[in-house]
């Protein structure tokens, strides 16, 4: 009877890997099916959806949006918003999403006062980037030609000047100020060289790095 008993109470224990694997199955395909639903990329949901499973799991720390398909959206919005403006371009970096302003869409020659006809274009990034998390670094860049102005004494006070004309922009739109920092770096660090007109152009140029 011991012998015969002993078979059975082995015979048991060796089925409970059925239950937990059961249940191991029916939660992947409760997670798998709420990323299904999520799959529109609505950004209420996916917070929602983060913040449950953090709460629960606790092992996602950054929300879902910020994932790529997040920074996808963000770039498809950021296009939306400046439309086919010439001398607007929009790249994803290892930096982070970076929106290039020629110089000639933002500025007149020699000035740091942005355009009233831009500021619409600006209000809408405004409200993108209030929207979206992260640093926001704004670059000021120039070419090599000497600055003939009262005003600035060189390219790098120029170069410093614009950066600090759209930081202080978004900042009365009610962007954190903490989350910006400016540079000019005048004509050293350019895109194109500066010995054709054409290149110069490219190197006249403000930079929005959002970094998510």
């Amino acid at each position: 009877m011991r012998i015969r008993r002993r078979a059975e109470d082995e015979q048991e224990n060796l089925d409970r890997w059925l239950i937990s694997y059961a249940d191991f199955i029916t939660l992947m395909f409760t997670f798998f099916a709420a990323l299904y639903a999520l799959s529109s990329v609505n950004k209420v949901k996916m917070q929602e959806f983060s913040g449950s499973l953090n709460r629960t799991f606790g092992v996602i720390e950054k929300p879902i949006a910020e994932i790529a398909t997040g920074k996808s959206t963000f770039v498809q919005d950021i296009r939306k918003a400046t439309g086919d403006i010439a001398g607007v371009s929009i790249k994803k970096e290892p930096r982070g999403v970076v929106i290039t302003f020629s110089d000639s869409v933002l500025f007149g020659s020699g000035s740091a006062d942005i355009k009233a006809e831009i500021r619409g274009v600006l209000e809408k990034l405004s409200g993108l980037l209030s929207a979206t998390p992260g640093k926001i670094t704004v670059e000021g860049h120039t070419d090599n030609t000497p600055i003939a102005s009262a005003k600035y004494a060189s390219n790098w006070e120029l170069s410093t000047a614009r950066a600090a004309s759209m930081l202080h922009f978004f900042i009365e739109k009610g962007l954190d100020p903490a989350r910006f920092a400016i540079a000019g770096y005048a004509e050293f660090r350019p895109l194109e060289s500066n010995t054709t007109e054409e290149g110069r152009q490219k190197n006249r140029r403000v930079e929005i790095i959002i970094n998510q």
